[in-house]
This record gives structure tokens, C-alpha cells and sequence, in this order.
């Protein structure tokens, strides 16, 4: 942090480079360029702020959705199995009943 007596230094060295009747109008300059600055940085921490809202939201849902979806596979884990050895099995038996295989259909 600038101490008072570095400030009262810069104070008199700005007084000698720009002399009485700029120092006003430079330090108005300097006044309104902070603010700007200021300005600027609340609005680029307003849309950080809604951006990570945003995302989180994203997040959140994606994950819900993903264990929902691994609720479902625990809660019914037999159904998945049936499904995909019943459809092997019939397969199977058509395979073995057409004749293309060489036997014949009883």
C-alpha cells in the first residue's frame, strides 16, 4: 500500500509535470476511467456468476439423469438378462429349422 508520504511525493511531482490547471482535469479523467474500470468488472462478475449457475444446473441435471438410469438397470437387472436370452433363443431355433441349414423342417 502507498504511504502518506509517497502519496504527498507523487502528488508534488504530478503538480510540476502537468502544472495547476490540468491537475483538476487530469484527475477527473483518472476518476471517471476507475469507474469504468469498476463498472467493467461487476458486469464481467455478474456473467461469471450466471454462467457457473448455469453450468451447475447443467451438471445437476445430467447427473440426476444418469442415476435415474442407474436405478432403473439395479431395479430391474433380470429383465435386461430374459429379454436378451429369449431373443438368442429364438434365433436359434429359427436357425436351426430353416433350409438353408441342410435339415428338415418337421
Amino acid at each position: 500500500m502507498i504511504g502518506t508520504q509517497e502519496l504527498i511525493v507523487i502528488l508534488i511531482a504530478a503538480l510540476f509535470l502537468f502544472g495547476p490547471q490540468k491537475l483538476p482535469e487530469l484527475a477527473r479523467s483518472l476518476g471517471s476511467a476507475v469507474g469504468e474500470f469498476k463498472k467493467a468488472q461487476r458486469a464481467s462478475e455478474l456473467e461469471l456468476n450466471q454462467f457457473d449457475a448455469y453450468t451447475r444446473k447443467a451438471a445437476n441435471i445430467v447427473a440426476s439423469e444418469e442415476k435415474e438410469k442407474e436405478k432403473e438397470q439395479k431395479d430391474n437387472p433380470e429383465s435386461h438378462k430374459e429379454a436378451k436370452t429369449d431373443t438368442d433363443s429364438k434365433a436359434g431355433t429359427n436357425l436351426e429349422n430353416t433350409p438353408e441349414t441342410g435339415k428338415s423342417i418337421p
